[in-house]
């Protein structure tokens, strides 16, 4: 990692087409780590089913009645949906089916790499392929929640209630962050939005969660955010509040970006909003 900076300096200043294109190959690049002792009991349990997509079919896992209401599981990037474990006994516990999928490039798919333009394409693949007179709510996490409200802004589909567990807003943002991290110049950097654009279809300017909400079908967005979270910054979550009428914001103090998912208070308050 000390290295990267530096190769990064020096290739976009001799060739800032070849450094865009490097930079963009590596952060398509998922870090598969492997899965946790307790993640396991997700994938031991689940009744696990796939659904085609590309190529490579998209793995998803089941849990409780499937005659109940759905709460389906998105979960975020370098991560995998057996870290939404802890919220399955108590969904079940409120007569929920419990579903939920590995984005594409995670966890036990062969490529190991994926962007927000083909996770959001897995998104809407696998809820297309849920049953159309059951209730469904959602809880995602962090990117995950960026690619529910993308894929659900791109269709005709109404759902209950969302819970983003933080969320990117302006992919922006994402992509200065990155560039400030890696040390490409601003030549090479025009170069990475190009081809970021040329993906999503789409200005990368223009792409941001706040704006795709006033297109989604919805009945109410719950917002909850460390105030304090390392990764993607509370005021994200803030932003999204502010331009979203029908949702509530709920801050929380030092549970970690990733560690939230397993924090007792937290999941207390998603069983709450999730009636």
């Amino acid at each position: 990692m000390q290295l990267i900076k530096p190769y990064f300096k020096t290739l976009s200043a001799i060739s800032p087409t070849l450094a865009s294109k490097s930079a963009f190959e590596m952060f398509q690049k998922v870090r598969k780590k492997d899965i946790r002792d307790r993640e396991k009991p997700f994938y031991d349990e689940a009744n696990r089913y796939e659904i085609p997509f590309k190529n490579e079919s998209i793995h998803c896992y089941a849990f409780g009645n499937p005659e109940d209401d759905i709460v389906v599981l998105v979960h975020g990037w370098d991560s995998n949906v057996g870290c939404m474990y802890k919220m399955v006994a108590p969904l079940i516990a409120k007569n929920k089916y419990v579903i939920g999928f590995n984005l594409p490039g995670h966890a036990f798919y062969s490529a190991n790499k994926t962007h927000l333009y083909d996770a959001k394409g897995s998104f809407k693949a696998f809820m297309q392929s849920l049953p159309k007179d059951k209730t469904i709510d959602i809880i995602a996490h962090s990117f995950g929640s960026a690619v529910t409200a993308f894929g659900l802004s791109e269709m005709e589909f109404k759902v209950n209630n969302l819970v983003f567990l933080t969320s990117p807003n302006k992919m922006e943002d994402v992509f200065i962050d990155y560039k400030n991290f890696i040390g490409l110049n601003e030549k090479a950097y025009r170069k990475l939005t190009q081809r970021a654009d040329k993906i999503l279809k789409e200005p990368l300017a223009l792409v941001n969660v706040e704006s795709r909400m006033q297109l989604v079908d919805f009945n109410h967005l719950y917002l909850m955010h460390d105030k304090s979270d390392k990764i993607i910054p509370f005021s994200y979550s803030e932003k999204i509040h502010a331009a979203v009428k029908n949702s509530t914001l709920y801050s929380f103090d030092k549970l970690g970006h990733y560690k939230m998912l397993w924090n007792d208070d937290l999941i207390t308050k998603v069983m709450e909003v999730i009636k």
